[in-house]
């Protein structure tokens, strides 16, 4: 309702090319959606918990934990890297060089995760086995 009838950008970090920014300085649309993902992840903790029970599920869960490290790490240079090869097409790419302005870019932008996604698993195989490696211990001489 503060995107739509408010006036707020849809953007909730700052993006160049918009009017007005929801961090600089915090706007109420800003607020309002850190205490809407409050408000999921508190409405979603039961369910969770009950589906992690399953010893498969807790299985994948820890599997993808393994990586988890590695993709905090990269996840923005394999975005930026989608959108530095990207750049020479420029504004003929909605949802990645354009400003945020509706529902429409947030279809597009929500197109873009597999090539996004693509470049995160590049990322992740030339990095993960480095980030893996344990330091030689060192003890008294």
């Amino acid at each position: 309702m503060l995107v739509g009838w408010g006036g707020y950008p849809a953007a909730m970090v700052g993006v160049p090319g918009a009017a007005v920014s929801n961090l600089s300085p915090p706007t109420l649309a800003a607020v309002a959606f850190g205490l809407a993902q409050c408000g999921a992840a508190l409405l979603l903790a039961g369910p969770l918990r009950r589906a992690l029970q399953r010893p498969w599920a807790w299985a994948a869960v820890a599997l993808a934990n393994l990586g988890a490290m590695t993709v905090f790490l990269w996840h923005q240079t394999a975005m930026i890297a989608v959108t530095a090869v990207t750049l020479p097409v420029g504004a003929a790419l909605p949802g990645l060089h354009t400003v945020p302005a509706g529902l429409g870019w947030v279809g597009a932008r929500l197109a873009w995760l597999p090539a996004f996604a693509a470049g995160l698993l590049v990322c992740v195989l030339a990095f993960h086995t480095y980030e893996r490696r344990r330091a030689p211990a060192s003890g008294p001489g």
